[in-house]
């Protein structure tokens, strides 16, 4: 069972909302190694009132937004080949407060669940040992618009995360091949913050550094540092190999958008390189995992 949420791109666009939504469930759901030809969604609306009347006066404006999210929905698990087996609706998230209304953002959870054909075959997302190689599966667009990058800025941004459903199934399905194979060491999906920190994430998770080369990373175009490691562009995956199993990892992968970034490290540091091959990032792992766990202390 995996889940995808991303209530902030309803700020842009609910259409893109929902299918990033959809997409992130399938990538974890195939990160851990569940079947991507054999899973069927739920999809759990959380909305505020898209009734026109006196009190919402924006009534058609987030009925449009329903419709388009609906519109997605339809279109996505068909393309993706997910049967809807139940789903949930609450539309009245409204909260009024000393003549003040307060209403949610347009959300949808979208929860997955499915088979995992041989559980000996799961992977987690913790790197595993030095030297395996480090791989990003996917393109990497300017894609910032309501990111988390944004939000701690302060922004809304105007270009939201898109979904090519086609490009990512073949992609989760040659996936599952790998992990049949026994070729994965480790996987974890980019999703809030995008590939920087889905790095620190999958070091600290296993107690070990990287070294990574930003300029190896696949792009439509040239991007800046900040969009390289910010960007919430879907559909991506980070995989760890052990070197043995790398050539037959990047034959499985061949005709799609894969890099090898670098390496795992035995030293607990995230060296991340830029342009020129400096380290323009260099961050003790424990640190980042402190700074992740920070604000759970904090409540």
């Amino acid at each position: 069972m995996a889940h995808g949420i991303c209530p902030r791109y309803s700020d842009i666009d609910t259409y893109h909302m929902m299918a990033c939504a959809i997409d992130e469930a399938l990538r974890n759901y195939v990160c851990v190694g569940g079947n991507v030809d054999h899973v069927a969604g739920l999809d759990n609306f959380c909305w505020c009132d898209p009734v026109l009347s006196e009190r919402t006066p924006d009534g058609p404006f987030k009925a449009a937004q329903l419709v388009r999210a609906n519109k997605a929905l339809y279109e996505y698990c068909v393309a993706f080949g997910v049967p809807l087996i139940s789903g949930k609706d609450s539309m009245k998230n409204d909260y009024h407060i000393e003549g003040e209304k307060i209403s949610i953002p347009p959300t949808v959870l979208f929860s997955v669940i499915g088979k995992v054909d041989d559980v000996r075959c799961c992977t987690t997302m913790d790197v595993k040992k030095p030297s395996d190689k480090v791989y990003l599966l996917g393109i990497t667009r300017a894609e910032l618009g309501g990111s988390e990058l944004f939000n701690i800025l302060g922004f809304t941004g105007n270009q939201v995360p898109e979904v090519d459903a086609p490009t990512a199934l073949r992609r989760y399905r040659t996936l599952n091949r790998a992990q049949k194979a026994g070729l994965i060491a480790s996987c974890h999906d980019l999703s809030d913050g995008g590939l920087g920190v889905a790095l620190a994430e999958s070091a600290f998770a296993g107690g070990f550094g990287m070294d990574i080369d930003l300029t190896r990373v696949r792009t439509e175009k040239e991007l800046s540092t900040m969009e390289i490691l910010f960007s919430e562009s879907q559909s991506r995956l980070l995989v760890t190999v052990a070197p043995e199993h790398a050539e037959e990892f990047e034959k499985l992968f061949s005709g799609q958008d894969i890099c090898c970034l670098g390496k795992v490290l035995s030293a607990p540091s995230l060296k991340i390189r830029g342009g020129d091959g400096a380290i323009i990032i260099e961050d003790d792992i424990y640190a980042l995992k402190q700074a992740w766990q920070a604000t759970l202390k904090e409540l």
